[in-house]
């Protein structure tokens, strides 16, 4: 890849701002047993993460011509699923993380997983349980202020267990239910992470 940004448009904010509005009440229970109950917060976080989503769908589409468009449809509990964000038929499976400036400044550029330490939340199984060599994670930081986003690196799952790069939360009361990749420990491998 040789340019790593994108623009959010009008258009991409006001569908993700959209899908935020209508999906978050469907989530709500899911984000308290995270210990998250700022419902701007959460809307905020999930539209950041579709966000996410329709940039690196258009960065990364002329690279994998089959890889899905973000979707948009709003789940119902029972039927939400960890499946990964973006799928392409060659059996590549894509999670897109993002951060935003505001997160980024308080606790540095950082993005967030599921992990579950045995506790009472659900945990992303495809990432800490199962072991697939085409499971990659883009790591997105945003600016939506300025309308811009940033794919930062495109890495295998794999690799980033290999190099032992998860690590604890900043925030007390987000440890041992979720863990966090620091952009500090990665760049540590700049010639590694565009793995895709």
């Amino acid at each position: 890849m040789t340019d790593y940004k994108y623009i959010i448009t009008e258009e991409i904010y006001n569908k993700c701002q959209q899908f935020a509005d209508n999906s978050v009440n469907t989530s709500l229970d899911k984000y308290a047993r995270r210990n998250q109950h700022d419902i701007r917060k959460i809307k905020k976080d999930i539209r950041n993460g579709k966000i996410g989503e329709e940039g690196t769908y258009l960065l990364l589409n002329n690279k994998l011509p089959t890889l899905s468009q973000p979707d948009h449809n709003i789940y119902q509990k029972k039927d939400k699923s960890w499946s990964s964000d973006l799928k392409d038929e060659t059996g590549i499976q894509l999670a897109v993380k993002s951060q935003d400036i505001d997160s980024a400044l308080a606790y540095g550029d950082s993005w967030v997983f599921q992990f579950n330490n045995g506790g009472k939340y659900d945990c992303d199984a495809s990432v800490f349980k199962e072991c697939n060599p085409l499971h990659y994670v883009a790591f997105n930081s945003l600016n939506v202020p300025k309308r811009y986003g940033v794919i930062r690196a495109v890495v295998k799952i794999e690799w980033l267990h290999n190099k032992n790069l998860f690590r604890e939360m900043k925030l007390p009361q987000l440890r041992g239910n979720k863990l966090a990749i620091y952009y500090e420990d990665i760049i540590k491998y700049e010639n590694e992470l565009w793995q895709l």
